[in-house]
Formats: structure tokens, C-alpha cells, sequence
């Protein structure tokens, strides 16, 4: 088994230890001293980005007293999500369904279209709302609460043997505006540059066109779309001349399995793993969100509160993100 890969779910098995407490057992610093008795039934219906799901859950753990666990979807390769593990809890095949329903993952814009709609009640989104959403909202006469409750990095991933391992923001501006190429260009080998992008509104393709390109247009090509958290990943292992982007967390965590055929490269010299000093120049946030008309004493409101204070850092230290200061 590659060393990155062991060392990973290392990682996430030492995470899970803290949730096979069992069940109905109080914590130190327990959310209910906060927001007050949690169940199956009153539980607020949720839903997430694909990459925010494991911080979905484990919150759900925290919130029930559900034990949590660390799993490989084979479907997808071996991308890692986290579970409740029902197996420690008495639990009826009817709380179970019910539960199944309050907790989505529907994608970054699928969650905000399902919070404008009225669909469920609080979404935790690897970004803010995206310019398509806020007119959605406007036209359904919705307004949002957002904050930010982590910190990730927006990460530039290559096959593992390409010999590139570190871009200037200026050469990742010009490779997605097409005036860079060829990889020799950038200290590469003489071959052209596959320039994978993601589908619109998605997440990452959303940072990528507000945050890195800052506005420039970008190059547009459908056979170099890729669709899905693990498009790019798939793309990448089998093209030596490809790049493209994904949040780091998702690549550190979630696609940890991937770590064999794609690497993510430095930028302006500096590592992507540098979130908490600052240094990296593409850091990004991720928000909860809930509709402005929720009331201040509902369940859910009271959740979206918890999650914006600093009472939170233990749950997002223990997904695998970075609290905010």
C-alpha cells in the first residue's frame, strides 16, 4: 500500500476515535450546553457540497451522538467520505430513513438552488453563493445569511509525472487564457497543455473564475470540461499533460487514494498545505448558510450560530479543516 495513502486514512481513523464515544454519552463542551437538545425527528433537513460532506456529518455525529466512520466508495475509486456507523446506536429503520432524508450532498449549487427553494433548512458550501444563485434568490424574493466557518486552499493538480511541480499565478492566468500552450513554456516538457476545467456553477469552477482568473476569460473547450468532484482526478491519472484544479481539502482527504498518479503543484513557490500562516495565494473559505426568514430560535438557526463562533474549531479541526482565527 503506497506510504501517502496509509498515512492518510491513519489520519482519518485517529479523527473517527473521537466519535466512538457511544451514543448519549455528554462531552466536554457539548453543543447541546449551546443549542439544546438535538434528535432524528427536530433535526433540521441539510445539505452540503461534495467536499464539505465529511464536516456535514461528522457535525451530525456531534449533534446526535452518532457515531461517525471513514469510508472508501469504491464506485468512485476509493474517494473517502464519512458515515454514521448506525451499528452503535439503537436505532429504528424508520429513523434511519428519516435520517437518510435530512442529510443531502447535492453539490455546491445544488444545495444553495435546494436552501433558496425552501427545500432543506441549512447548507454547509465550499464557497459563497455564485452569481446564478444570488438571481435565483432575487427571483424567489430570498435573502441568505452567509459566513465563512473554514479555511481551505484552491489547489492545482497534475499527473504526478509531469516534471512541473510549481507555477506563477501569472503562468496558471495564461495557460487558462490559452496564451500558454506548451509545457515547455513553463520549465516542462515540449508537449501541449491539457487545460481541464470544471462545469459551471460547480464549486471549483466558480474560484477559479472569481478568485484565480479574477474576471479574465478563460478558454473554453467542452472536451476538456470535467464533471464532478473526481472528474479532474480521473482525467489527470492518464494524462501526463493535463492540469487542472480542485479544492485542497478534497485532495488531501477526500481523493487521498488519487495521491498516486496526481500531485498538486506549488504556486509562486509555495505549498498548498500552507492555510493557517496565509502564505499561499489562492486560500478560500467555506460558508453554512441559511434563508434570512429562518427564525432566530429555530433549530437550524441556532446551528448556523454555533458554527460562525469559535465553538465550532474542534468539529472543523476534526473534519480535516482549518478554523478560522
Amino acid at each position: 500500500m503506497h506510504y501517502m495513502r496509509m498515512k492518510k486514512i491513519f489520519f482519518l481513523g485517529l479523527l473517527s476515535l473521537l466519535a466512538f464515544m457511544a451514543c448519549d454519552k455528554n462531552e466536554e463542551g457539548d453543543i447541546k450546553d449551546t443549542i439544546g437538545e438535538v434528535s432524528i425527528e427536530n433535526l433540521p433537513v441539510m445539505d452540503c457540497s461534495t467536499s464539505t460532506q465529511p464536516l456535514t456529518t461528522i457535525l451530525t455525529s456531534h449533534l446526535l451522538k452518532i457515531p461517525y466512520t471513514w469510508w472508501e466508495n469504491q464506485f468512485l475509486d476509493g474517494i473517502m467520505y464519512a458515515r454514521l456507523d448506525y451499528s452503535k446506536c439503537n436505532i429504528s429503520e424508520e429513523q434511519k430513513a428519516l435520517l437518510d432524508k435530512k442529510l443531502n450532498c447535492s453539490t455546491t449549487h445544488g444545495s444553495y438552488t435546494n436552501l433558496i427553494e425552501g427545500n432543506v433548512d441549512l447548507i454547509i458550501a465550499s464557497r459563497y453563493s455564485s452569481r446564478d444563485e444570488n438571481e435565483l434568490a432575487q427571483q424567489k424574493n430570498v435573502k441568505l445569511l452567509q459566513k465563512p466557518i473554514a479555511k481551505d486552499a484552491f489547489a492545482f493538480i497534475v499527473n504526478s509525472q509531469n516534471i512541473v511541480k510549481d507555477l506563477t499565478v501569472e503562468q496558471i492566468r495564461k495557460i487558462y487564457t490559452g496564451e500558454i500552450t506548451n509545457w515547455k513554456e513553463v520549465g516542462g516538457n515540449d508537449a501541449p497543455i491539457n487545460a481541464y476545467i470544471r462545469d459551471a456553477n460547480s464549486g471549483s469552477q466558480e474560484k477559479m473564475e472569481t478568485m484565480v482568473m479574477e474576471g479574465l476569460d478563460m478558454i473554453k473547450s467542452e472536451e476538456l470540461i470535467t464533471h464532478g468532484m473526481s472528474g479532474p482526478y480521473f482525467q489527470l491519472r492518464f494524462d501526463v499533460n493535463g492540469i487542472s484544479y480542485s479544492p485542497y481539502y478534497y485532495y488531501n482527504i477526500m481523493a487521498a487514494n488519487y495521491q498516486n498518479g496526481v500531485s498538486a503543484i506549488k504556486i509562486n513557490g509555495i505549498s498548498p498545505d500552507n492555510i493557517s500562516n496565509g502564505s499561499y495565494p489562492f486560500i478560500s473559505e467555506i460558508y453554512t448558510a441559511i434563508r434570512a426568514d429562518e427564525p432566530s430560535n429555530s433549530l437550524a438557526h441556532k446551528i448556523y450560530d454555533y458554527l460562525t463562533t469559535s465553538n465550532a474549531a474542534p468539529i472543523i479541526t476534526e473534519s480535516g479543516y482549518i478554523p478560522l482565527k
